[in-house]
């Protein structure tokens, strides 16, 4: 090498020290990029859970796959709450929320399909409406019976 800098490997993360000793500045990491680069890989996790990714060696795991489409969204959810109003939705993102929106249909899939019950898989992707009050069984001045 004709200079005598260190240089950070390809692979390694923003902000990553090029000392070679694994410690990260943290003053050039962005939050936002963190964040959604944290959903991106939860959902490849859930995705692989899923069993959308045929060389993801521990899939089928329902409720792995349930946390990691919630923390997803949560994380996407977070990120737009704290965007100033009547600023555009950044396409990266809106991407990121296409492939939540597919994921989360996957899930629910999935679970429709009735996977084997390992005592691991939700018994559905979101909990069910609350049931409605009992009626009354006797007239009353409202009418019902």
């Amino acid at each position: 090498m004709a200079d005598d800098e260190p240089t950070a490997p390809e692979d390694a993360p923003a902000g990553a020290a090029p000392d070679g000793e694994g410690q990260i500045d943290l003053t050039q990491i962005r939050v936002e990029s963190l964040m959604l680069q944290v959903a991106s890989e939860l959902m490849s996790i859930g995705a692989g859970q899923l069993g959308m990714i045929p060389e993801m060696v521990n899939g089928g795991d329902a409720f792995q796959a349930s946390l990691a489409i919630a923390g997803a969204d949560a994380l996407i959810h977070t990120f737009l709450g704290v965007l100033p109003e009547g600023t555009p939705v950044p396409q990266p993102v809106e991407d990121l929320r296409r492939a939540l929106a597919e994921l989360q249909l996957a899930f629910a899939d999935a679970v429709q399909m009735g996977a084997p019950d390992d005592g691991t898989a939700p018994a559905a992707a979101t909990p069910p409406p609350p049931a409605e009050p009992a009626r009354p069984k006797i007239w009353t001045p409202g009418g019902d019976v």
